[in-house]
């Protein structure tokens, strides 16, 4: 049990680490143009930023599969929103993005029901 969490919260810090890397690629390359999507997806094909986000991903895929392999799926996907929490508390730091006590009150919730979902 102890070694699927573990594997659990990697997948959770390369999922998180992909939207990061993701979020820093688009910051780089500006918005994606759909009028001149062609250019605008090449850009994003060679942003390094974008292309260590896809990585992450895909490593995080990878471990999923063995953990899906090892665990139920009913008590091992609660525990990905997770990723959430980090995300809504590190954006604001790396990010400067806003945060409110809505968003806390509902990172609350999150962990709430990932700490009941773990005990069962």
């Amino acid at each position: 049990m102890l070694r699927n969490m573990i594997m659990i919260i990697v997948t959770v810090i390369l999922n998180t680490t992909g939207q990061f890397m993701l979020k820093a690629g688009v910051n780089k390359i500006g918005k994606i143009d759909f009028g001149n999507l062609v250019a605008s997806l090449l850009k994003a094909a060679t942003n390094g930023f974008i292309l260590g986000g896809f990585v992450s991903y895909a490593l995080s895929a990878v471990l999923w599969i063995v953990i899906l392999s090892r665990t139920q799926l009913s008590w091992a996907f609660p525990m990905v929103s997770l990723s959430y929490v980090i995300t809504a508390l590190a954006a604001p730091v790396l990010l400067n993005e806003t945060f409110s006590y809505m968003r806390l009150i509902g990172i609350l919730i999150i962990c709430l029901g990932v700490f009941f979902v773990s005990k069962t």
